[in-house]
């Protein structure tokens, strides 16, 4: 959790109902930028009958420079490495992803936030046939590793949000738009594959409150995607619904979090025709930040649920089965401050998780999981 649902609750969350209040105390000049990196390993291990190692080294770095006091300036992007092994058989996929470009502009009184941005294509955004197998395990929702994509090819989004305050709460709304440009997803020698994404429009509504000693935020998220064409087949593989909740406070002298986040991806069709059942993704994640030593020390525990409508091919009626995936982390961070640097080291264990899968003959069964994280934010302000 400490990768999806906080970095969900904290950036989109708190960037939309408190957006206008957090820009008054903004840093005002270039001489304020902030820089971030956070290298991160991830693996699990999907035993048998699937027998299969998945692990990512992701090294995100980004960084912030206001120009002025109401344009500040973000750019971001990561080295990752994916490594499958399956029995005898091996996939890799490495190098730098994507660069996000984005700019950020507040009008007037504070109250509405224009935002633009633009995805360049300094990642490989066409995978070859032995990188397939890697390239598609850590685009996994589920499992949610770090760098879901090398790339995706150039983008640009539009978008607009305000915040208004109303007695103890803070309301705010937002909308966006992504236009991408058609690339080539796979790199198969002698033939040509042309993927065209739907445009995409993202509606967002947020509230938080002051609650005793913490802090309540919720927030929604509906995506509307357009019909993406693959090789000249139009297809939609359903819209989302993103649902947050964070909730800070104190127990004596420690503080506590619970956030949950909830994925829901409508039914749709894949490029081939097949009907793509409905998903839901779960995840409940609860830590408790213990002052010892000069420092916070926060153990945690993650639960996340995965649901999936399966259909056969060919059939788009009713979907022929259910499935359920779960896993459970303990995970442990902690801050230390090192001269004009903030330090989180952190590490997880999965001990106990679920996978639905299916065996040699194409049965569907449910194979164990486990998994390892270690993390490090190091952060620097000026």
């Amino acid at each position: 959790m400490n990768r999806v649902a906080r970095r969900l609750a904290e950036l989109t969350l708190l960037s939309l109902a408190v957006l206008a209040f957090t820009s008054r105390a903004a840093a005002q000049s270039i001489f304020d930028a902030e820089f971030r990196l956070a290298p991160q390993w991830v693996q699990y291990q999907i035993h048998a009958p699937a027998s299969e190692t998945v692990s990512e080294l992701a090294i995100p770095v980004f960084v912030a420079v206001p120009v002025g006091s109401r344009l500040s300036v973000d750019v971001g992007t990561a080295y990752a490495r994916a490594h499958v092994t399956t029995g005898a058989e091996q996939s890799d996929i490495s190098g730098l992803t994507d660069v996000q470009l984005r700019a950020q502009y507040t009008l007037g009184s504070d109250l509405v936030v224009l935002t633009g941005g633009v995805n360049l294509p300094t990642g490989n955004s066409s995978v070859s046939l032995e990188q397939l197998t890697a390239a598609s395990r850590i685009g996994s929702d589920f499992l949610a590793f770090p760098v879901s994509n090398m790339g995706t090819g150039l983008a640009v989004t539009g978008g607009a949000a305000f915040a208004y305050p109303l007695g103890r709460w803070n309301i705010g709304a937002g909308a966006s738009v992504r236009r991408s440009r058609a690339y080539e997803p796979f790199e198969v020698p002698g033939q040509s594959f042309r993927y065209q994404p739907g445009n995409e429009v993202r509606l967002r509504l947020g509230i938080d409150r002051p609650v005793a000693d913490g802090r309540l935020a919720l927030g929604a998220t509906y995506a509307a995607f357009g019909r993406d064409d693959a090789a000249g087949s139009a297809y939609n593989t359903g819209d989302r619904v993103i649902a947050l909740g964070q909730l800070t406070g104190r127990v004596g002298e420690h503080d506590y979090t619970v956030a949950a986040y909830n994925v829901f991806r409508a039914p749709g069709n894949y490029a081939a025709g097949d009907r793509a059942g409905r998903e839901n993704v779960a995840n409940l994640f609860l830590s408790l930040g213990v002052h010892t030593l000069g420092t916070i020390i926060e153990p945690s525990v993650e639960l996340r649920h995965w649901l999936q409508n399966v259909y056969e091919a060919g059939d788009t009626t009713r979907p022929a089965r259910s499935q359920n995936s779960g896993l459970a982390t303990l995970g442990l961070r902690a801050r230390i401050e090192a001269g004009g640097f903030e330090l989180f080291p952190s590490g997880g264990y999965t001990p106990f998780g679920r996978l639905a899968t299916t065996d040699d003959a194409g049965l569907p069964v449910k194979a164990s999981l486990t998994g390892f994280q270690f993390g490090l934010v190091m952060r620097a302000s000026r």
